[in-house]
């Protein structure tokens, strides 16, 4: 009768995380926070990536979201575990999995939280995405491409909510680029 239960399950992890350059600083960290030092005071004030003005906040995330390495990490980590240093091509990282769900409809949005989150938390997530992507090599036009597909949920959702507009406008400003070049610069269609 229900057929709801046929649905496929995923899980999804919510993260912080603390991104350096080098392993010793990786460790060096790791040991303050086995210590008992804040782990999210440690990112504001370490880590390398934008995610640092929440305290490396990641926010939900399922598999397909993150480089590789970083996923296997959050995703064998034990809910409240902190994990690393993890080596990426972004650099080392800390990794907290502060808390896992392991029965997630894959399709229902939440709980990334986007749907839910205020412009200003979208655009940071936006950002994050927009920012590591740029770490991995693409061009301005590409990253475009990547927030409108389906492989990257999370992005697709924030794309979704705020609109090509500000998603150009976010993109721009994470490459340097004088806002609205990321669409103005492209050839007409």
């Amino acid at each position: 009768m229900d057929t709801d239960k046929k649905e496929k399950k995923v899980k999804k992890v919510q993260a912080r995380h603390i991104l350096v350059g080098t392993k010793e600083k990786a460790e060096d960290l790791k040991k303050k926070i086995d210590a008992g030092e804040d782990f999210s005071r440690l990112a504001e004030e370490h880590s390398e990536c934008p995610s640092k003005k929440r305290g490396g906040d990641l926010g939900w995330f399922g598999k397909g979201a993150m480089v590789r390495p970083f996923e296997v990490a959050a995703f064998t980590a034990e809910e409240g575990e902190v994990v690393g240093p993890v080596k990426t091509e972004f650099g080392w990282h800390l990794i907290y999995v502060y808390e896992i769900q392991t029965d997630v409809n894959p399709d229902a949005g939440p709980p990334t939280g986007d749907e839910d989150a205020d412009e200003a938390t979208l655009r940071t997530v936006a950002e994050n995405y927009a920012h590591e992507f740029m770490m991995l090599g693409y061009t301005s036009k590409k990253v475009l491409s990547l927030f409108t597909s389906p492989h990257f949920k999370s992005a697709n959702a924030v794309y979704n909510i705020l609109g090509p507009e500000a998603i150009n406008e976010i993109i721009a400003n994470v490459f340097g680029q004088k806002s609205g070049s990321a669409e103005s610069g492209e050839p007409p269609a």
